[in-house]
């Protein structure tokens, strides 16, 4: 008699065997020996600023790749590799690799940043100095993802004249089914252009990260993700565990669920963020205008036009910035046609508050503001790319019906939140190509430690779903800067657990001596040297763009 096995050891052995065949594939794609062609970069790749203050240290790369690990003879295509090498050779440590998140975010425009930021700062006795120290010992490197400038591209259908409304927000049956509509023939506009589509999710992007490593003779592959690059760094450790060394996640989204489980979970943490940092300070304070009673002025951001609230109400995080998006929204009204100079203007002489300061920062929040009342897609973002990751590298289960009970929940009782995630999800219900394997987080255990950088108030990765890939992570440590608010930490304050913690692991595979660290951030100290004040200044620029594209990413 055959004796019966039981469904779940049927399904363990499955994933065993699933694991073992992928990672024998993994090994064979990097047996042939992958080559990186180097050259200068050109100004169609990177800002001519960056190439002449980087000098030769600049280089843009290509590499062969197969298309597909499927195929016995497969199409190769171009990947790109761009790198700074290190600023002191004689104190090399090998390559420290990068993703700069997004999905989307193309290397050409963030690595250079970083590496112009990095070897222009003091290398003194300050925690800034990490970063100094990193760039003159390591070679920065990133892969450029599939699909995106610098390697072979692949285009679908606009998404942009999709994606510029929120289903949240304009929540009409006509208005539904024109998401459906649009969403659906989108989705069907990315399933051709060769296979570039479906390779263009994570695990072709690690697979990649791979050959690089061998191809630049590395040992193992040191990492700095940052958002979406930390979904990468673990996807990386969980597939190539043998080969991972000090790898550090930034700001992290929660590796250890679906993307459409992040999308999920982001109203009700940018809820807690928005009343924390914007309702309960403005009602508190009189001088803001607002009055005193949240829930009155909940009920005001809730029946702003459409037009100003797909604008800006997920992104209000400041008192300042919530008193300046409801004045200008009593202006628009039903004006549809009126322009950001429109605004502009009027905030110019308009008077928000009896107290001068408080004027002022309504004033400055409103201008800031105004150019977004017609927002267009964020250009360092690839979002092609951007839709093949996030409908291709983990499933979307919500049916229509799902989706239309979740716009109408956030949008009568989050008014504060974005309907994001179901855009995306109506897109990504009817992706042609089908879900990409992934990794089991179990294989971590056989890796290095990973370590987890977050500020307390993060408006894109919030510290809460964070915690839960840190808590799925085998060995993982974790910092936290309180009372930081931001998207990519590191590198952008003061703040000496955030910069010692990731400068000791990365340069002497120091670990902090807690899991579990937290410490008081602390703001970047702008002073200026003497005789380098154009200088300093071009730093702090480079600075404040890279935080701002962060924040995007």
């Amino acid at each position: 008699m055959t004796p019966r096995v039981r469904p779940l050891s049927l399904a363990i052995a499955a994933a065993a065997l699933a694991l073992t065949v992928c990672r024998a594939a993994d090994a064979a794609s990097t047996a042939a020996d992958p080559a990186i062609a180097w050259t200068s970069c050109a100004a169609e790749f990177v800002d001519a600023t960056f190439i002449d203050a980087l000098g030769d240290r600049l280089e843009c790369g290509v590499m062969k790749a197969p298309l597909s690990e499927a195929e016995a003879l497969p199409r190769l295509i171009d990947v790109g590799v761009v790198r700074i090498r290190a600023g002191k050779p004689a104190a090399r440590q090998g390559s420290l690799f990068f993703n700069f998140g997004g999905p989307g975010g193309n290397p050409l425009s963030f690595l250079p940043l970083y590496g112009y930021v990095w070897s222009e700062t003091p290398d003194d006795d300050s925690p800034a100095a990490y970063r100094r120290r990193i760039a003159d010992r390591y070679d920065l490197v990133a892969v450029i993802p599939r699909g995106m400038h610098g390697g072979e591209r692949f285009t679908c259908k606009d998404p942009y004249p999709y994606f510029m409304h929120d289903p949240a927000v304009r929540r009409s049956d006509d208005d539904f089914l024109q998401f459906i509509e649009s969403g659906t023939a989108f989705a069907h506009g990315c399933g051709g252009e060769n296979g570039m589509p479906a390779s263009a999710g994570t695990l072709g992007h690690v697979r990649d990260m791979e050959r690089a490593r061998v191809a630049l003779g590395e040992s193992r592959m040191n990492f700095l993700g940052v958002s979406y690059g930390a979904w990468v760094g673990a996807f990386y450790a969980a597939t190539y565990p043998q080969h991972t060394g000090r790898m550090v996640l930034d700001s992290s989204m929660n590796y250890a669920g679906t993307i459409e489980q992040q999308f999920d979970d982001q109203p009700a943490e940018r809820s807690d963020l928005f009343r924390r940092l914007a309702l309960l300070p403005a009602t508190s304070t009189p001088a803001y205008g607002l009055g005193c009673d949240p829930d009155a002025v909940m009920r005001r951001l809730g029946d702003m036009p459409p037009l100003a609230r797909e604008a800006w109400a997920s992104s209000i995080t400041t008192p300042a910035q919530l008193a300046a998006a409801l004045t200008m929204a009593d202006w628009i009204g039903d004006e549809a046609s009126v322009t950001a100079a429109d605004l502009i203007e009027r905030a110019g002489v308009h008077h928000f508050s009896e107290e001068a300061d408080i004027d002022d920062e309504i004033r400055k929040a409103a201008i800031e503001l105004a150019p977004t009342i017609r927002p267009k897609p964020t250009s360092f973002i690839d979002w092609n790319v951007y839709y093949s990751v996030i409908c291709g590298d983990t499933p979307w289960q919500r049916d229509l019906r799902g989706l239309r009970t979740l716009a109408n929940e956030i949008g009568t009782t989050r008014p504060e939140a974005s309907g994001e995630g179901i855009s995306a999800a109506l897109a990504c219900r009817a992706w042609p190509n089908p879900t990409q394997w992934r990794p089991l987080l179990s294989s971590l255990s056989e890796a290095q430690p990973l370590l987890l950088v977050q500020a307390e108030f993060d408006p894109a990765t919030p510290l809460k779903l964070a915690r839960k890939a840190f808590e799925a992570s085998h060995d993982a440590y974790m910092v936290t800067a309180r009372g930081m608010f931001g998207h990519g930490v590191f590198g952008m304050s003061d703040t000496p657990c955030i910069e010692a913690s990731v400068g000791d692991y990365l340069l002497d595979g120091k670990l902090p001596t807690s899991h579990d660290t937290q410490c008081d951030f602390v703001p970047t100290v702008r002073a200026t040297e003497e005789g380098r004040s154009d200088e300093r200044d071009a730093v702090r620029m480079a600075q404040d763009e890279l935080r701002r594209m962060l924040r995007h990413s």
